[in-house]
């Protein structure tokens, strides 16, 4: 039993020191690649102001203005001058103050988003398939 034994480690040591490095990844185990989402930048333009930083006022709807709701914007309520708008039915938008624009809620005005497939960082790492992480085949 012991020399069956003795016969199985030698019979490994050989195998384990036959094991060359692995020529995908170099030995590492793992493979690093340009993250192709991002093309190796970690960001991405922002989608929603499509990298200007800014989007239309929710508000105002992008007009910069908005109608006393109380008149229906007309001025008048009855026969009498709208109290709540004193006559005057337009105003300006307090949120975009009037320029109908509001800072993107999605990238903050930053007009790019970090990448998420990698990270921010710009390469994508993962386990080498060839020799299963292990640098030896």
């Amino acid at each position: 039993m012991k020399r069956l034994a003795l016969t199985f480690v030698v019979l490994l040591m050989g195998i384990m020191s036959i094991q060359a490095q692995c020529s995908r990844c170099g030995g590492e185990g793992v493979i690093r690649e340009t993250c192709l989402p991002c093309h190796g930048e970690g960001t991405w333009t922002c989608e929603s102001c499509r990298g200007s930083g800014t989007q239309q006022c929710y508000t105002c709807h992008g007009s910069g203005q908005l109608t006393c709701s109380y008149c229906d914007g007309t001025g008048k309520r009855g026969d009498d001058v709208c109290y709540n708008c004193q006559g005057n039915p337009s105003f300006r938008c307090e949120l975009c103050r009037g320029t109908g624009e509001i800072t993107c809620r999605e990238c903050d005005g930053k007009r790019y988003k970090q990448c998420y497939h990698c990270g921010g960082s710009g390469t994508k790492v993962w386990r080498c398939p060839e020799c299963i992480a292990a640098g030896r085949i």
